[in-house]
């Protein structure tokens, strides 16, 4: 039996290309992984998280999630949606709560996870829990295809969509933000500008401010001045209590305006 097929059987719907990755996954695990290198689990082991994900996911508007990776030691896994506007990408959480997909594909992790395993090839190095968990390299430093960057400016307005509905759980809000900044090609960050304001939840603008900044987006430096503005009157942008995250965003695309 195929690892994919009682997942199959239970309604979790992964690509064929998906299946063959998942299929092959233990052929590329070292014997002694390390406590922070995830771990492919068994569908029982997944299916131990079904309480977990059914208090704090189900329902989620970016889709449905199947935890298939978690660790020795540490409280960290690695999440697939198989549905939804982010079907087939994948997120890691350690920590806080952050749905945003990492991996705009499985076999975009599966590189990323043999390149840090080459990279870093001593078990317990610190340096291979911070790239695995904290400093990841979003979907292996990889450009987007041409077929991609239409699927994924697709996704990112259907998520904008499902952003702008009255009621919405907080951390959904929140998370469906992030999501959103993780998605959309960098060539589109310009339809960002309309929620960058003071009026936008924290964290989420923490997140905006740093996408706009990474797609080079000078058009939002207007909208940036005024947030900046904001900031120095005691907005606390991300939580931050002494917040300069407006201030930086403007200095860097000021920068790269001139």
């Amino acid at each position: 039996m195929a690892y994919t097929d009682p997942f199959l059987a239970r309604g979790i719907d992964i690509s064929p290309e998906d299946q063959e990755i998942l299929n092959l996954w233990h052929t590329w695990e070292p014997v002694g992984r390390g406590y922070a290198v995830p771990k492919q689990m068994s569908f029982e082991e997944a299916m131990g998280y079904e309480d977990f994900n059914e208090d704090n996911f189900r329902g989620f508007p970016g889709g449905e999630s199947v935890f298939f990776w978690d660790t020795e030691e540490i409280s960290a896994v690695v999440g697939y949606y198989y549905t939804g506007p982010l079907k087939g990408t994948v997120y890691m959480l350690h920590g806080p709560t952050d749905l945003s997909p990492k991996f705009l594909s499985l076999r975009r992790f599966a590189d990323y996870y043999r390149r840090i395993l080459r990279e870093y090839p001593e078990e317990g190095s610190p340096t291979r829990e911070e790239k695995f968990w904290e400093d990841i390299d979003f979907n292996d430093n990889q450009p987007l295809t041409p077929e991609e960057v239409e699927r994924f400016h697709k996704a990112a307005q259907e998520l904008i969509s499902l952003w702008k509905e009255e009621g919405l759980r907080e951390d959904w809000y929140e998370n469906l933000g992030f999501c959103i900044c993780a998605v959309l090609p960098d060539c589109f960050a310009e339809e960002l500008l309309p929620f960058l304001n003071r009026n936008e939840d924290e964290y989420v603008l923490e997140v905006l401010c740093r996408k706009l900044v990474k797609a080079g987006c000078t058009q939002a430096i207007p909208a940036m001045e005024q947030l900046a503005e904001a900031e120095k009157k005691g907005l606390r942008i991300g939580g931050w209590s002494d917040c300069h995250v407006a201030r930086d965003a403007l200095a860097a695309l000021k920068k790269l305006e001139s």
